[in-house]
C-alpha cells in the first residue's frame, strides 16, 4: 500500500476546535469563516464530540437557541475516528455505512486532521 492510498495522504491537518460551552450560533459563524463542515469540540481527552452543518441544521429545524444553547448541547457524542494510517477505502467504507461526512483522524488520544467524504473523492479524481 502506497502512502498516497493512507488517510494521512487527504486529510485536513488544522482542525478547527471549540469548548463544550460554545454557543451555537457562534459555532455557526466559526464554520461560515473558516469554510468548513464541522468542528471538534474538546473534551479532557480529545475529542468530547463534532458538530457538523447537518448537527446545525437539526437544531435550528427543532427551534434551539442560538445564543443559549451549546456546542455540547448538540454535539455528536459517538464519534467514529480513523487512524492516520489507515487506508483510504476504510474512510470510505466508513462514511458510506454510517451516513458519516467528517471523521477526526487521531494519534492517540490527539487529533491530528479531519477526512472529510469530498477529501476522499477528490483523491479518487485525480
Amino acid at each position: 500500500m502506497s502512502a498516497s492510498e493512507l488517510v494521512s495522504s487527504v486529510m485536513k491537518r488544522t482542525t478547527v476546535s471549540v469548548v463544550p460551552d460554545t454557543t451555537i450560533r457562534e459555532v455557526a459563524e466559526i464554520l461560515s469563516r473558516e469554510e468548513i463542515g464541522c468542528v471538534v469540540v474538546r473534551g479532557a481527552e480529545d475529542p468530547a464530540g463534532l458538530v457538523s452543518e447537518r448537527d446545525l441544521v437539526r437544531a435550528i429545524a427543532d427551534d434551539a437557541d442560538l445564543d443559549g444553547d451549546r456546542a455540547s448541547d448538540i454535539m455528536a457524542y459517538d464519534i467514529v475516528c480513523l487512524a492516520p494510517d489507515q487506508h483510504l477505502s476504510d474512510a470510505a467504507r466508513t462514511m458510506i455505512e454510517g451516513g458519516i461526512r467528517h471523521l477526526p483522524v487521531l494519534d492517540g488520544h490527539t487529533v491530528v486532521g479531519i477526512v472529510s467524504m469530498r477529501d476522499v473523492l477528490e483523491h479518487l479524481l485525480d
